[in-house]
């Protein structure tokens, strides 16, 4: 990821099929033991009732208005949801249950 994760709240997060799901309205980093530079988002959805879940970034492409991920609707809407207990890392735990929500039990080392 080549800008600063903080540069992604407010923007508007698309799926993979180039269609609006929400807003970011937060980013959380991984645990540093994952080694992973780009994070997952926490993207706010819905008019009436609104919902938040954790989408992974990595192969996101970037604007400067919104996010591209190559996941669907569906992958991004029953996504896991965890805040952070203090700053803005995840927990190992957590991390890896969002991890393997989007790439299964095979994870980036």
């Amino acid at each position: 990821m080549s800008l600063p994760l903080d540069d992604l709240i407010g923007r508007d997060l698309c799926d993979s099929d180039d269609q609006p799901i929400g807003k970011i309205t937060a980013v959380y980093q991984y645990p540093t033991d994952m080694n992973a530079s780009w994070g997952a988002a926490a993207v706010t959805y819905g008019l009436i009732r609104k919902s938040t879940h954790l989408v992974d970034l990595e192969e996101a492409q970037f604007d400067r208005e919104a996010v591209w991920v190559p996941h669907t609707r569906h992958t991004i809407t029953t996504a896991p949801n965890y805040s952070p207990v203090v700053g803005d890392t995840l927990a190992d735990h957590d991390a890896i249950d969002v991890r393997a929500h989007y790439w299964g039990a095979a994870q980036p080392a």
